[in-house]
């Protein structure tokens, strides 16, 4: 009885830790900031930590005796042209098409699991004078704004702000600023994880290619 009760506590626990979020806190002024963090333990992976640098060790000088009865066997390389031929032309184009599908499958049922709790974005466009950044302000709003409602219909931003304009001063100068902080469950992961997984499954075992036993 008290195993039972012992492992429903872990069982319990495993739950409760698929209902934490994962917060992913981007930035970016003059250089790259990306870190991970899990309830209390953050993990900082732009830029890395530096850390003590360690020794290197010399690697051992190791004698290895050479035999004549020892020989490396080579593995015969499966060739294209047989993959080809053993899948066909169509075959292989649907192969492609089926793992492009399956990407961009996976990446809109995480992103629609993706919460944006801040985003936060400044430009300051520039050129060489006043109607040079006039033009490449245009471009940039051209580009920009389109793309920022492609992605708030798939992921849902509860926070935004966002400020772009062109650098009329005397000394004009580009400068970007960003802040944004995203969350998602780890069991919305994991549902995606076991949903995708059956189908990288299948497609792994079809697009396999079928190697031929060499008669004796």
């Amino acid at each position: 009885m008290i195993a039972l009760y012992i492992i429903l506590g872990v069982l319990l626990l495993l739950f409760l830790l698929t209902l934490l979020n994962v917060w992913v806190l981007a930035g970016y002024n003059e250089e790259l900031r990306l870190s991970v963090r899990i309830a209390f333990v953050k993990i900082q992976l732009v830029p890395p930590k530096q850390g003590k640098e360690k020794k290197e060790k010399k690697p051992k000088k190791t004698q290895k005796k050479k035999t004549k009865e020892e020989k490396p066997e080579k593995k015969k390389s499966f060739s294209i042209k047989e993959y080809v031929k053993q899948k066909g032309v169509s075959g292989i184009l649907n192969i492609i098409k089926r793992t492009a599908d399956f990407a961009v499958g996976t990446l809109n049922d995480i992103f629609k699991k993706i919460t944006v709790t801040r985003f936060y974005l400044m430009l300051r466009v520039a050129g060489s004078d006043a109607a040079d950044s006039a033009v490449k302000y245009g471009q940039v709003c051209s580009v920009l704004y389109p793309a920022l409602k492609v992605i708030g219909e798939v992921v849902t931003i509860e926070d935004y702000d966002i400020d772009v304009e062109p650098d009329f001063s005397d000394e004009p100068k580009n400068v970007a600023q960003s802040e944004v902080t995203a969350k998602i469950r780890i069991i919305s992961i994991l549902k995606v994880a076991i949903k995708r997984g059956f189908q990288a499954l299948r497609l792994f075992l079809k697009a396999k290619p079928k190697h031929r036993r060499s008669g004796k």
